[in-house]
């Protein structure tokens, strides 16, 4: 149980800021044209313009409240020049270098970041519905237009991971320094590896994805206070001027340390297994993360995340049945199942949730062969073949020549397929 009173509080939290940049041939859009935007999307939005015209206010009605955002529409050539645009591809970054026009939503998040988040990104899509690329300023990284839309159509927010990043900074010695941007806006401190050999970078920035999961759904517990990111997973973190004492940090160190690179964030350390009171980067635990780790998942998030595999399951389906035969495509589902000590519907033992290989699906059961070995579910044995009703499904995921895809990015697996763009969210 977490008693919040005990949690470390960020002391400032900055504002959400999402940006999406219009098509190059686009003006920039007028207060009548940015109200009928929202009006064909049909959201629940109100906006306000103050005498000068130079402040619009957007409230929009949710089922928890009002949330209230500021909206913006302004140059490109103002933005900040160190967002992530290289992580757009061919025509997706030539459009974002091409626009002249932007349209900007910021908001302070609510108690439900997530929920927050969401709205923020819906109120974008709607205001500029044929935007070529979005920009998110806290995590300094850039998403194409297509994956705006789809995030915005869904009725299910997007995982947390979405709304952070994790940078990898190496120097010629083969050291590497992780650490996150965006994290803060949400609640939590910012988190930082250092010390640790470029090839494990990896396996430490899905520590990383993990404990700030964690932290999101859990709070931020105390610096120097031991806790679990999963099984066998003990961890610490110190802010970053007592952590650089402990560790010989180049790259990431105090040269490295600029305004967005300080402030409140945290230095993950492992407990040495020698002595538990001395603090070791985390690098002990790649071999863990690389085999089969059993990281902490909250309830709040297996049930987003089963919300979500259940919104987009007829894509699933669909791809399924029509590459089923193909070599290249491997079709999974996660299905969750009572453990042994909750047969009797005791709320102590939970579920576990296992994969499975699937070999033919339908709206309501698989055909599958398991994956994992089960822990707490002896009736079940790992390459168990059987049916298996989908009212336990929790998450599904697709292999295929593209890459591997979730229920968060099939769409972008479709359209691949298609050859198509998404639609704007007109109606």
């Amino acid at each position: 149980m977490v008693i919040e009173e005990f949690m470390y509080r960020v002391a400032r939290r900055p504002l959400s800021k999402l940006i999406a940049l219009l098509p190059a041939a686009e003006p920039p859009p007028t207060f009548e044209e940015l109200e009928r935007n929202v009006s064909r999307a049909c959201l629940p939005v109100t906006l306000r313009q103050n005498a000068s015209g130079s402040r619009i206010r957007a409230l929009l009605q949710e089922p928890a409240g009002t949330c209230a955002f500021d909206i913006e529409v302004n140059l490109t050539e103002l933005l900040p020049r160190c967002l992530e645009l290289a992580r757009l591809r061919g025509g997706n970054f030539d459009a974002a270098l091409a626009s002249q026009f932007f349209v900007c939503v910021s908001c302070k998040l609510g108690r439900d970041v997530l929920g927050s988040l969401h709205a923020q990104l819906r109120l974008l899509a709607a205001l500029a519905p044929e935007a070529v690329a979005m920009l998110d300023l806290n995590a300094f990284h850039a998403r194409t237009g297509d994956s705006l839309r789809d995030a915005a159509a869904a009725s299910v927010p997007p995982a947390p991971t979405s709304f952070f990043s994790v940078h990898s900074v190496f120097d010629d010695h083969r050291k590497a320094w992780l650490h996150t941007h965006g994290l803060q806006r949400m609640g939590c401190i910012e988190l930082d590896v250092v010390g640790v050999r470029r090839r494990d970078a990896a396996a430490l920035g899905e520590l990383i994805n993990n404990v700030a999961r964690f932290f999101l759904d859990c709070g931020v517990p105390p610096p120097n206070t031991g806790f679990h990111a999963g099984n066998d997973l003990a961890l610490v973190w110190l802010p970053w001027e007592a952590g650089l004492q402990h560790v010989d940090a180049s790259p990431g160190g105090m040269a490295d340390r600029d305004a967005d690179h300080g402030g409140e964030r945290g230095i993950l350390f492992a407990p040495s297994k020698e002595s538990p009171d001395r603090l070791e980067p985390p690098r002990r635990y790649v071999p863990m993360i690389e085999a089969d780790p059993i990281f902490y998942v909250s309830p709040a998030e297996t049930e987003r995340l089963e919300r979500l595999a259940r919104e987009r399951l007829p894509s699933f389906l669909a791809l399924q049945s029509r590459y089923a035969k193909n070599g290249k495509w491997d079709f999974h589902v996660k299905l969750g199942f009572p453990t042994d000590d909750n047969a009797d519907g005791h709320t102590c033992g939970g579920a576990e949730h296992l994969w499975f290989d699937v070999h033919e699906a339908t709206a309501k059961s698989v055909d599958g062969t398991l994956l994992n070995r089960p822990y707490r579910i002896s009736k079940l044995r790992q390459g168990e073949r059987g049916t298996f009703d989908l009212k336990l499904l929790t998450d599904w995921a697709i292999e295929s020549p593209r890459g591997r895809y979730t229920p968060e990015s099939v769409l972008q697996l479709e359209r691949g397929e298609a050859n198509v763009s998404a639609r704007p969210l007109l109606h």
